[in-house]
């Protein structure tokens, strides 16, 4: 007979009652405005957080040397959803209890949705940050980020015209997510008069894609687009590399973003198309760039579209609050829902021009289509 023991120390609960989102809210502060960053800390959906939590707290510290809204300093409370939906709306609720008034959402859709029904009543705002499918209009609700039918309609018929080629094969994970995206996806495919071989979804956080590798390679498909998320990404675009997938076909990823992109390496990652309303390396505004490289003495992944929006959007809460009654949340939102196109002294970009991007050398080069 074995007798095995083990014990937990406070940090082992804690780190554990966090991953299930149970982790004691902080104590709400009277001198403080207290906004919330729901992101993917742990889980497979970790590759965006780096640069967005370091942005995010950039945008805070920026508000206050700024004299915070309306003379109060602004706190930034960070919660982790560990990619997971239920985690992610426990935390939203830890993030209301501490006395959060405005939470941004840098995760998936699946949590961003599960956050969305617990926060209902709770007056308190949710703004999904990054690229989303879409949804109804809820109050206290602002979806910001590119749109799949946005990007495919920019994406998919040039690929078509450069390569010549007709047929593809769609790759995405099982959620509302990438249903979305490949609803808009066959649309433009059928507007350009091209066809989908296959279509397959996976679960968040797979990682051998040697059967899915195979089927496409059957299909006889010479196009690919890819709705996969973080690391599940990350592992099919090395695999598809590696099998010699990229001899025979051409990808067009959906959410290859740059700290993405650097983790697939350069040699696997080239030649794949990305859409995003930003990239790093197209970006006019260099001068985020260095603010961001000095605010950590750690090395940083670099900044992509889910990253700077979340900066963006942070930003001009803090202004919509300056402009409009603190307590009247529906107002704020409103001041965002409406700003213009292009990032302004009074607003965030909710809906720029989409840019085509092609991974070379280690960096996403926009294309001139």
């Amino acid at each position: 007979r074995i007798v095995l023991e083990s014990s937990l120390d406070q940090d082992g609960i804690s780190w554990l009652a966090n991953k299930r989102g149970f982790a004691p809210p902080e104590p709400p502060r009277s001198d403080r405005h207290r906004i919330g960053l729901l992101v993917s800390k742990s889980g497979p959906a970790a590759v965006f957080a780096q640069a967005t939590e370091t942005l995010a707290a950039l945008a805070v510290e920026e508000i206050n040397a700024d004299g915070g809204v309306g003379g109060v300093l602004v706190d930034l409370v960070i919660g982790d959803d560990a990619s997971d939906s239920a985690a992610g709306a426990a935390t939203a609720l830890r993030l209301v209890k501490s006395g959060c008034r405005a939470i941004f959402a840098c995760v998936t859709s699946s949590t961003f949705n599960a956050a969305a029904s617990a926060l209902q009543n709770t007056g308190v705002l949710l703004v999904h940050t990054v690229l989303n499918e879409g949804g109804r209009s809820r109050p206290g609700v602002l979806r910001l980020g590119e749109r799949p039918l946005d990007q495919t309609r920019a994406g998919i018929p040039a690929m078509m015209s450069e390569t010549g080629s007709r047929t593809w094969f769609l790759v995405g994970q099982q959620y509302s997510w990438s249903f979305g995206a490949h609803w808009a996806a066959r649309r433009v495919i059928a507007e350009s008069t091209g066809s989908v071989a296959g279509e397959v979804y996976v679960p968040l956080g797979t990682t051998d894609f040697s059967r899915i590798i195979e089927s496409i390679a059957d299909s006889g498909a010479e196009l690919i687009l890819s709705t996969l998320v973080g690391h599940d990404e990350v592992f099919f675009e090395r695999q598809c590399a590696q099998h010699g997938l990229r001899a025979t076909t051409r990808t067009f990823a959906l959410v290859l973003d740059e700290a993405t992109q650097q983790l697939i390496g350069n040699s696997d990652a080239d030649g794949v198309w990305a859409a995003f309303g930003y990239f790093q390396s197209a970006a006019g505004d260099h001068d985020l760039e260095k603010r961001y490289s000095a605010s950590s003495n750690e090395l940083l992944p670099p900044l992509s579209s889910l990253s700077e929006t979340t900066y963006e959007a942070i930003v001009a809460y803090a202004r919509a609050v300056e402009r409009t009654s603190a307590g009247d949340p529906e107002t704020v939102l409103r001041q965002l829902a409406t700003t213009p196109k292009s990032s302004t002294n009074t607003g965030v970009p909710l809906h720029r021009p989409i840019l085509i991007a092609e991974s070379r050398r280690g960096r996403l080069y926009p294309r001139s289509l």
